[in-house]
């Protein structure tokens, strides 16, 4: 996704000096104005070395340690690089706004607040979203701030910006994640995690099918639902991993199982017949309901399978009840929409 400039080029139009009849933003406006002569240090750039170092590179990735280590040094040369080669088509946590959020929270360079707010200012955004991060911004100076979370997403307001953000906070989720299923698989055996692969790729095709196919994506923070709940069957399932490995297994008998799977049957074909899914689901449909519902049971075999070589002390009948109810939740939404 490109990042959302009005204009290109090493320094992009400033908020300042877009027109408005809102007097509301003539506070933040004068502040633009104010910080037009902030800019960050020539110390700052990148020398020759660091620039041919950093070829290709990503500053949010190194700022955030996405993929790999954090090194917010090196994530400050980058969005030097990346400013200067800045277009529409660039990633959007990307150039100024990583310059923006280094120079906020003096994590990768000395913090400046007011460069940090002159790089706002030139960052282009929705008129409420502009005022909100320079007033943000402006109050961390004049308080004396000295944390380290400010956040590009502390202040968006529209449904493109929330999209964007969820995207990042899911790229940060997901190391979080990773670094989980590492510790946990840590001692496991080549047989534990021979079949825990079949289960993650059964996990990863029910994931995208219940984003795709079950999560309305209509309207401008469609993409931002659809992260948010890949987010939550992800985070759901590394839950329900650490706590049988923590020896906390469901329990359940076999009559419960049954009426799980009964429950579940029932209210699977009431989803089929419903007559307002049309006007009430939005993006989503009946078909591609019935597409997922194949695709969970593949991921509860699987997951079933995995159980019986890593936890075979586990109850099958009480793990298949655990995620039986879990998908009855699932579909039960679909009626009281």
């Amino acid at each position: 996704m490109g990042v959302w400039l009005l204009s290109t080029g090493a320094w992009a139009q400033n908020w300042a000096d877009l027109p408005s009849d809102n007097a509301e933003f003539e506070a933040s406006k004068a502040l633009c104005r104010g910080a037009k002569g902030a800019k960050p240090p020539a110390s700052d750039k990148p020398d020759a070395a660091a620039r041919a170092a950093l070829k290709g590179c990503h500053s949010e990735a190194l700022y955030y340690g996405i993929g790999g280590p954090a090194d917010p040094v090196r994530a400050r040369q980058c969005a030097f690089l990346e400013l200067e080669a800045e277009d529409d088509n660039a990633p959007f946590f990307s150039g100024r706004l990583m310059l923006m959020t280094i120079y906020a929270n003096g994590v990768g360079a000395k913090r400046d607040l007011k460069v940090a707010l002159n790089l706002a200012c030139e960052l282009g955004a929705a008129a409420y979203e502009y005022d909100g991060r320079v007033n943000h911004l402006a109050e961390l100076e004049a308080k004396g701030w000295t944390g380290t979370d400010f956040s590009f997403c502390d202040d968006i307001t529209s449904g493109l910006a929330q999209g964007v953000c969820s995207e990042h906070d899911a790229q940060l989720a997901d190391q979080a994640r990773a670094r989980g299923l590492d510790a946990l698989q840590a001692k496991w055996s080549a047989a534990d995690r021979k079949a825990f692969l079949a289960l993650n790729k059964a996990l990863e095709a029910f994931v995208e099918a219940r984003g795709a196919q079950e999560v309305d994506s209509s309207g401008t923070a469609g993409g931002s639902f659809v992260i948010t709940e890949r987010q939550k069957q992800q985070d759901d399932f590394l839950a329900l991993l650490q706590r049988l490995e923590q020896g906390q297994g469901p329990t359940a008998s076999a009559e419960q199982l049954k009426a799980a799977d009964a429950e579940l049957n029932k209210v699977y074909q009431n989803v089929r017949k419903y007559p307002h899914a049309t006007e009430s689901w939005g993006s989503v449909t009946q078909a591609g309901i019935q597409k997922t519902q194949r695709v969970w049971i593949k991921y509860r075999d699987a997951w079933l399978a995995f159980a019986q070589v890593h936890f075979p002390s586990v109850s099958r009948d009480a793990l298949a009840h655990e995620l039986t109810t879990r998908r009855t939740a699932e579909l039960q939404a679909f009626l009281n929409p």
